[in-house]
């Protein structure tokens, strides 16, 4: 047993973190606003104010995710991380620009749209964590977003919703490849925080634990009655 498991009673990094996280994590994968859409219940307005805020995400994550290619530690890390990339920018890109057509969203709304406190507040800790922090940092920035989505995403993707603006944003988030990609991350997470020291893996548990909260404000946003 490494030293970091042992600092966390045996459990993985990520899965000490996810178990840290609590009734917020268990609120972020089961948030009402994610039953709505995969119920195609959610009004449309709803969920083109959401698109268009999780639209100016884009920019930025990919920016995060190119910090940690360069700082990542091998090859097949750098090849990995560079395949999520290309299908941040090509697939879910192309879903993007057909839901705002479907939706009604011109392009000047969803360009440079004014930005909730709480995309802010999720923009700021991205960029922080690219320019400023470690690897293992922008790991653990980038797992909870995406592990909460594969959760709430194989969670709905049974119901199949339509129109596709409903159901392809789920079956983005719930298919053989991102399900892969996540696991990776999360393994990849847990050996980039085995390898690091206390100092730094207590920054990753505290980038961890901002994301997860961030995710239940920002679908509290879009969620109110």
């Amino acid at each position: 047993m490494t030293e970091a498991s042992r600092e966390t009673g045996g459990l993985s990094f990520s899965e000490s973190a996810r178990k840290t996280a609590g009734a917020e994590w268990d609120a972020a994968c089961n948030h009402p606003f994610t039953v709505a859409l995969g119920n195609a219940a959610l009004p449309k307005e709803a969920m083109a104010a959401y698109l268009v805020q999780d639209y100016a995400f884009v920019e930025t994550l990919v920016s995060m995710v190119g910090y940690a290619v360069g700082k990542a530690p091998s090859m097949p890390a750098m090849a990995r991380l560079s395949t999520f990339l290309a299908a941040v920018t090509s697939d879910e890109n192309t879903y993007f620009q057909r839901s705002f057509e479907a939706l009604g969203v011109a392009p000047a709304d969803y360009t440079a749209p004014p930005l909730h406190p709480v995309t802010r507040q999720f923009l700021e800790a991205m960029a922080d964590a690219g320019r400023n922090g470690s690897y293992g940092e922008i790991l653990a920035t980038l797992l909870p977003a995406e592990w909460i989505y594969l959760t709430w995403g194989e969670a709905q993707a049974a119901k199949a919703p339509e129109p596709f603006y409903f159901g392809e944003w789920v079956t983005l988030h719930a298919n053989p490849d991102f399900r892969a990609f996540v696991m990776w991350l999360k393994d990849e997470t847990d050996r980039a925080a085995a390898e690091s020291d206390e100092a730094d893996r207590e920054a990753m548990s505290k980038r961890f634990a901002e994301m997860v909260r961030l995710e239940v404000a920002f679908f509290d946003v879009f969620c109110s009655p």
